[in-house]
């Protein structure tokens, strides 16, 4: 970790924060393989050259190692460097929105290659661990945004979202995730993976954190061809929104649920469903238009795209990818124009379905997983399905519609389990509220290893 003298207590509170984070990341960080490149000193010469004040002001930032920041550089974990991509690139906007309203950035996070693929030793970087059981996977891919979100090591994380790149690692940690409408948040300044699927957004302790991140980066952005002229919602009103009378459709997704269902997930998701029932929402049964569809198409669309972005690359530097890029990234050359341009098609009408079911219900909830964090040991990069299986994030990539994903319970052997709130398009106020009211009543979000060291939970 940097080193630096130590800021005396009650100096500054930006300073604190700083300093506080590289005192978590000191402690979990090399358990963990949360951070590829610290930047304390760096964040601490920032703020005293050029304080800002904001509504972010003192909170910590990690950013995922394909986001653009100007403190480092964007290794996307990788040794390869894609030669359309020069060295210099300009800062994401989201950082620098980030950045304006206060927020300090501490850090940037473990990724899977590219965003792709798996941590399995052979690429470079940190393989990144879950808190809750170090021999378990944190997700992916963007692992150390969820990790030191729950350790503490920032306060929040800037992530990337192409099937649940952002979804699946809060699910795995007991963090809450947002993604909101595609587009909403723009993308430029960072490595695309597949761009007509990518978005950004933030991992945070709480659906509060998330909303208060989100409100700074959302809205228009000029050098955004996705990014709509759209004004940004009022996200922190929705905090504190009354949303009884909300009509919640529940999808179980039991029958998709390919890798087996944990035996305690059931009981923890009807649960939650009776604590929505106790803020005041009606809730019905509803099914999912074409959701296996939505899988495959997510899946045709991601390949065909990456497999495009990575083509020249793979033939110039093969040996330099790690195994589980070089195989996920090469699958896409099966995939023909025809596959390609009807997946689009039929993610046209299929969205629209989706976004018809809005006209009945206010709000939908499914599982975001029915299984806890799978053992790393036994995720071999070679078969997506020993950890992909019984995931069910690709959906709304696939549909763009806002989602939330908030802590729910644990399994049995004590991994998080939790809950995906899926918007209308636009509406990522509706979803907030709903998440807020959520976890105003359960504490599931607080919840913390009891293997993190004292000193490590008061640093917090």
């Amino acid at each position: 970790m940097n080193s630096v003298s130590h800021v005396p207590p009650g100096s500054d509170p930006v300073e604190e924060a700083i300093e506080r984070s590289r005192r978590v990341c000191g402690q979990v960080d090399d358990d963990l393989g949360i951070l590829v490149t610290p930047l304390h000193d760096h964040a601490l010469r920032s703020h005293r050259a050029d304080p800002r004040g904001g509504p972010l002001t003192g909170v910590t930032l990690g950013v995922k190692d394909v986001i653009f920041e100007s403190s480092a550089p964007a290794s996307a974990q990788s040794d390869v460097r894609l030669a359309e991509w020069p060295e210099e690139q300009p800062e994401a906007t989201a950082v620098s929105r980030l950045k304006e309203a206060g927020a300090v950035v501490v850090g940037k996070t473990a990724t899977m290659e590219y965003a792709l693929g798996v941590q399995d030793g052979s690429g470079r970087g940190p393989v990144s661990r879950n808190p809750w059981m170090t021999d378990r996977w944190a997700g992916g891919s963007s692992s150390g945004s969820g990790s030191g979100v729950l350790t503490g090591c920032f306060d929040a994380a800037l992530a990337t979202d192409t099937t649940g790149s952002l979804r699946i690692p809060a699910a795995y940690t007991g963090t809450t995730g947002l993604k909101a409408t595609r587009g909403r948040v723009p993308t430029t300044g960072t490595y695309p993976l597949a761009p007509s699927l990518d978005a950004v957004g933030p991992v945070a302790g709480s659906i509060d954190l998330c909303a208060r991140l989100l409100q700074v980066m959302a809205g228009p952005d000029d050098t955004d061809p996705v990014a709509p002229d759209v004004e940004a919602g009022d996200y922190l009103s929705a905090l504190t929104a009354d949303v009884s009378g909300l009509r919640v459709g529940v999808d179980h997704l039991t029958a998709y649920a390919d890798g087996g269902v944990d035996p305690a997930q059931p009981a923890v998701f009807e649960r939650a469903l009776k604590d929505l029932d106790t803020l005041g929402m009606r809730r019905s049964a509803v099914e999912v238009p074409g959701y296996q569809l939505l899988n495959v198409v997510g899946n045709v669309i991601m390949l065909a795209e990456a497999h495009e972005i990575h083509h020249d690359a793979l033939v110039r530097d093969w040996a330099r990818y790690g195994r589980g890029a070089r195989w996920v990234f090469t699958a896409g050359e099966s995939i023909s124009s025809r596959d390609y341009l009807r997946a689009q098609r039929l993610r046209a009408t299929l969205s629209q379905q989706v976004q018809a079911l809005f006209d009945h219900v206010d709000l939908l909830i499914t599982p975001t997983c029915h299984l806890g964090a799978p053992r790393l040991d036994g995720m071999h990069p070679l078969d997506p399905s020993t950890y992909l299986a019984s995931m069910h994030t690709t959906a709304w990539s696939v549909t763009g519609h806002p989602v939330a994903v908030v802590p729910a319970g644990f399994t049995g052997d004590g991994l998080p389990l939790s809950l995906s709130i899926v918007g209308p398009y636009w509406r990522e106020d509706r979803v907030v509220a709903a998440a807020a009211a959520f976890q105003r009543l359960t504490d599931h979000h607080r919840q913390r290893p009891a293997a993190l060291s004292l000193a490590t939970q008061e640093n917090r």
